[in-house]
């Protein structure tokens, strides 16, 4: 027997249990045995809908009936029956490997035109249908339209699942609910299709990213890049005549204009290969990738060791330069290290692509410009210094909330493809500016992020109880330009 039918077939146990007691009238004791099938489902579901969806259509309709029955006040024995039975009946048809039994698992209307995937928002639609045809009374309307929201409602369910799996279990049981009332004409249907459209309201937008994280990538980054081109025309403004100034500048520009075109050409080949039945398999990739490369960013390239060794070769490669006269080497230096930033930011961006609405970004970027803009001038022309020891910590904190919240994402957006299992779990916390998510995936993988960082510092600290002077004086050094 495969893994999902023998979890069923498990599963079904206390459902067997449950029917037993509700039929001696017993309805606490079924209550009590449903509920504990409720909670393993929860955990088994995935594998359901994967191996049949309208199997998990089926039992996920019968245990709607079931809540509903046990819920009235008072229950009526054999209506609880009733669905039990049923919902057994249904369980033992997908272990058995036979066709499910519920007759509308295989009559729900498509939700969206063939070829479209459904989205939140396409749902969010379909309720609202459903709203206005309700209080026209439109019943037959209202109910085809909720069915069609029941069959969209498996391939949006896990965006939910994923982020508070109280909503999940409470949107289900309602539209469970309120199919059953359309269908029996209850003016009551709209109160509960109005109190599904009000929680799944929040998750319309799934703008992961905020404004704050399209800042610090470009603030972060820029200022990186600031900071080498301020070093090199420090170093050069202090040599006779200040030759190679325009050289500088000149490799700034190409490298950024070069940068710009990387990122575009990037998201253009992205976008080609992007599209609604994969998108969330990409964007998961692609915020991993991300991750990857803000970890080596972090730990490699940019850990307080290469900070002194990169000052060290600036000055060397610049002074060689302007003793040998050839000053187009200044310009490569300053494109290099211009273009290496300019890459690793559009790579940053393209890990929030799908994830940030185009107002947050656009802020964002808004607001690095400015900010890097006036931090420029106030190195380049004023002469402000900036300590290369706090501004490599500073930085390193950000790169490890980005990396920490880009993992997150990138984990649950392989969830919500499918790739990843839910794990969903009320006792785990969502904090969507951390990029927290209550399932274990996504817990698991930051908690690793954590512990490989804390080794690291540990490391560190155990290796290198003592600053060398050599180290500790690149460490200090202060990047100005010349007056």
């Amino acid at each position: 027997m495969a893994a999902s039918e023998q979890d069923v077939a498990d599963a079904n146990a206390a459902v067997q249990r449950a029917l037993a007691a509700a039929q001696t009238g017993d309805l606490a004791t079924a209550k009590q045995q449903y509920d504990a099938y409720e909670n393993t489902w929860f955990d088994i579901e995935d594998g359901v809908r994967t191996k049949s969806r309208d199997s998990y259509r089926g039992i996920e309709k019968y245990m709607a009936d079931v809540s509903h029955a046990l819920s009235a006040t008072p229950p009526n024995r054999d209506q609880v029956v009733t669905a039990l039975s049923d919902l057994d009946r249904e369980q033992k048809a997908f272990v058995n490997g036979q066709p499910p039994t519920s007759p509308a698992s295989s009559t729900v209307p498509a939700a969206v035109p063939a070829g479209t995937k459904p989205t939140i928002a396409s749902e969010l639609d379909l309720l609202q249908q459903a709203q206005a045809a309700l209080s026209g009374q439109d019943y037959a309307t209202a109910t085809s339209l909720l069915q069609s929201f029941d069959s969209g409602w498996l391939d949006v369910e896990g965006e939910v699942k994923t982020r508070s799996a109280d909503d999940y279990r409470q949107t289900e049981n309602d539209m469970a609910l309120a199919t059953t009332l359309a269908g029996q004409r209850s003016p009551d249907a709209a109160a509960v299709v109005s109190r599904v459209s009000a929680r799944l309201a929040p998750y319309r937008q799934a703008s992961r990213y905020s404004i704050f994280d399209a800042f610090i990538i470009l603030l972060r980054e820029g200022l990186e890049a600031l900071l080498v081109a301020a070093a090199l025309l420090a170093v050069v403004k202090r040599s006779p005549g200040g030759r190679g100034q325009s050289w500088i500048w000149g490799g700034s520009f190409v490298g950024l204009a070069l940068s710009v075109l990387l990122g575009l050409a990037i998201q253009a080949f992205f976008g080609a290969i992007v599209n609604s039945s994969n998108r969330e398999l990409m964007e998961g990739v692609i915020g991993l990738v991300a991750a990857a490369m803000l970890i080596w960013v972090s730990y490699w390239l940019h850990s307080k060791a290469s900070a002194a060794g990169w000052q060290q070769y600036i000055n060397q490669r610049t002074t060689a330069a302007l003793q040998g006269g050839r000053l187009i080497g200044l310009g490569v230096l300053a494109f290099l290290a211009i273009f290496r930033e300019g890459a690793e930011t559009a790579l940053f961006y393209l890990g929030m692509a799908g994830n940030i609405s185009t107002s947050n970004l656009l802020m964002g970027l808004a607001l690095g410009f400015a900010a890097l803009a006036v931090i420029g001038f106030l190195m380049i022309v004023v002469g402000v210094r900036i300590p290369m020891r706090p501004f490599f910590t500073v930085a390193s904190l950000l790169v490890f909330y980005l990396c920490f919240k880009f993992i997150g994402a990138g984990v649950h957006g392989l969830q919500v493809s499918g790739l990843a299992p839910a794990g969903s779990s009320s006792f785990l916390p969502s904090i969507d500016p951390l990029g927290m998510y209550p399932t274990w995936p996504t817990t698991i993988a930051q908690l690793l992020l954590v512990a490989a960082a804390l080794l690291v510092l540990l490391r560190e600290r155990l290796s290198s109880p003592e600053t060398s002077p050599a180290v500790a004086a690149a460490q200090n050094t202060t990047v100005r330009s010349a007056s």
